[in-house]
This record gives C-alpha cells, sequence and structure tokens, in this order.
C-alpha cells in the first residue's frame, strides 16, 4: 500500500494501488478522490509520505470493536432497553 498525503486537507491515509491503476494519470500522478474530504487532487503514488495515518480517525476504529462480555442481569436490561424501540408488525 501507498501512504498519501492530501494536499487540500492535509489528511495521510493508505491506498491500495488498484483503485490507482485505474484513475486517470501522467506518469507518477493520479487523479483521484481524498477520502477524507472528497475533492480529487493529484497524487504521486510512487513516492510515500512518512507521517502517521490520520484517516480514518482512531475513535471510528475503536467504536468498531466488539462488546465487552456483560453479565446476565445487564443483558437482560440491555434487552429490555432494546425492545423499548422496536417496532411492532402487525
Amino acid at each position: 500500500m501507498t501512504r498519501l498525503k492530501c494536499k487540500k486537507c492535509g489528511n495521510v491515509f493508505d491506498q491500495g494501488i488498484g483503485s490507482a491503476v485505474l484513475a486517470p494519470h501522467l506518469g507518477p500522478l493520479h487523479y483521484m478522490k481524498c477520502p477524507a474530504c472528497g475533492k480529487s487532487s493529484w497524487f504521486n503514488i510512487y513516492s510515500s509520505v512518512k507521517d502517521p495515518i490520520t484517516y480514518p480517525p482512531q475513535e471510528k476504529k475503536l467504536e468498531e470493536k466488539p462488546e465487552q462480555t456483560l453479565s446476565e442481569e445487564e443483558l437482560e436490561k440491555k434487552r429490555i432497553e432494546e425492545s423499548k424501540y422496536e417496532k411492532d408488525n402487525p
């Protein structure tokens, strides 16, 4: 993977070579959309940036972790709480 830095928003992200091959290009410069800001720009896919990755944010990665194990009592409370918001289908 190549690590790229967006010139418009400054975010650093990993970019697979596969999608870069399909993008319009002039030599090493490929015209691609930044996943962070959504703006298109010219990226040099052959020179990797040494900066740490800033996109996607670390907070989202933490949210995706599986839930911690809950006791039976906590599971029952959670089930009751979630059932309050369920829609009954007649």
